[in-house]
């Protein structure tokens, strides 16, 4: 991961990092574990670290998510949020309740989905040939409630000759249709004309990202795909 553009105003002059994604089958669910860290280099030559942690379990039928969210600068604990969401059906209202920071539950309107399951059906408008969708999606990254997710979806872009090939088991990528896809994240209840962040990805039918571009409105950082490990299968 590194620095993509900054604005003036941001007053970051360089990042850089990595990231490190992990989604396990588990039989019923999906386990996911993300890790973020960066290394920020502001203007006034102030160096800071961030360290984010996220894991989850969602179960296949995506009507429960289990969420822990760790977010740390510089070694010490900023922010930390542990909690589980429960939806009535597919399509359902829900109720989310969190034991991190504090001891608090909301409802979730009907039709949200969680993470994995939106990956999913973003997956399968793309297939379809639709160009753009919208969900209400829970991750339990925040304590406000679902996002409004509006997804773009277009051709994926073309792999300039000469990039350096991914290590591992680069198998997994082999004949995947492929999609370009941009995420505009709004705060529940908000449709203003600023996302809170924006995610571009250039998308694999079997969920994998290739490249993504984290857009936070001051500054943008780019991830390139480094290395790729197939887990093994479970036995259910």
């Amino acid at each position: 991961m590194k620095l993509a553009v900054a604005r003036a105003n941001s007053g970051i002059v360089e990042v850089k990092g990595t990231m490190v994604l992990e989604t396990a089958d588990a039989c019923d669910g999906w386990e996911v574990k993300q890790r973020i860290k960066l290394t920020f280099l502001r203007g006034d030559g102030e160096e800071f670290e961030t360290d984010s942690n996220f894991t989850s379990y969602e179960t296949k039928d995506g009507q429960q998510l289990r969420f822990s969210v760790r977010n740390a600068q510089n070694d010490e604990v900023e922010e930390e949020l542990r909690g589980q969401a429960d939806l009535e059906d597919a399509g359902g209202k829900g109720r989310a309740s969190f034991t991190l920071p504090e001891a608090r539950s909301f409802e979730l309107p009907a039709g949200t989905l969680f993470p994995t399951t939106h990956l999913a059906r973003v997956i399968k408008h793309a297939r379809e040939g639709d160009k753009s969708v919208s969900y209400k999606v829970f991750d339990g990254a925040r304590l406000d409630g679902a996002f409004q997710v509006n997804a773009v979806i277009g051709k994926s872009p073309r792999i300039p000759p000469g990039t350096p090939p991914t290590k591992g088991d680069v198998a997994l990528m082999r004949g995947q249709p492929s999609w370009s896809v941009r995420f505009a994240f709004f705060a529940a209840g908000d449709q203003g004309a600023q996302p809170e962040y924006e995610l571009a990805l250039d998308l694999l039918a079997n969920g994998i990202a290739r490249s993504m571009l984290l857009d936070y409105g001051d500054f943008a950082v780019d991830a390139r795909l480094i290395q790729l490990q197939a887990l093994p299968r479970p036995k259910c």
